[in-house]
């Protein structure tokens, strides 16, 4: 789901994180669960370096609309995020649109954003916007993400996942309004579990190894 490819370790680490999954009427519902050595999201450590653990559940149904919610631990904190998507595909092109509610504890930190993706022959772009957030000048709304990732198996069993991606900030007077991000990730499917290693840059300009578990049956 979109919070498992955009959040947690990195783009890839949890590509297909689930712990559950079942029949419901016309639906699949599914459940994940991740520990990862540092929760980084677009180039930002959300966990202070430390290591974090998530989960969370979903309700796909076949017409291709789904909702969900997701959490994890954060820099002394609580998140939780709260999303639902409709996504089709046209030939060799899937495309999805969604909105995702991110809620923390410390409530001047929350905001919303929508979101629109695709996909051809492999190769993703996604666009997010924030709509809306909770600090008091809304300096911040509107501030959008743009990225564009590759995924192709290499070997049984092992996927290799890299990705690029902007920040643009909503007021574009500031020298440092954009920042950039990558990822390069490679997971091995393995029985009891995923195992990802991604190779990620931080906040500080400096790279980072990030090590994720992701359960999914």
């Amino acid at each position: 789901n979109m919070k498992t490819l955009s959040k947690a370790v990195a783009v890839a680490s949890l590509l297909s994180a689930g712990i559950m999954s079942a029949q419901v009427a016309n639906a699949d519902v599914s459940y994940n669960a991740a520990a990862t050595s540092n929760y980084v999201w677009r180039g930002d450590s959300q966990s202070s370096n430390m290591s974090a653990f998530s989960g969370g559940v979903d309700y796909a149904h076949e017409s291709g609309a789904s909702v969900g919610v997701w959490t994890s631990n954060t820099s002394g904190d609580t998140e939780v995020d709260y999303y639902a998507s409709f996504g089709a595909e046209v030939g060799d092109i899937s495309y999805s649109v969604g909105v995702i509610a991110y809620d923390y504890n410390t409530d001047i930190s929350d905001f919303t954003e929508v979101n629109v993706g695709a996909d051809v022959m492999g190769v993703s772009l996604s666009y997010s916007v924030k709509v809306d957030d909770s600090d008091t000048d809304k300096t911040n709304d509107d501030a959008a993400y743009i990225s564009v990732g590759y995924g192709l198996g290499i070997a049984e069993d092992v996927a290799l996942n890299v990705a690029f991606g902007q920040t643009i900030d909503a007021d574009s007077t500031k020298s440092s309004a954009d920042k950039y991000d990558y990822l390069i990730a490679a997971t091995k499917s393995l029985p009891a579990f995923d195992f990802t290693l991604a190779w990620t840059n931080k906040e500080s300009g400096e790279n980072d190894l990030v090590v994720t578990a992701a359960k999914s049956f």
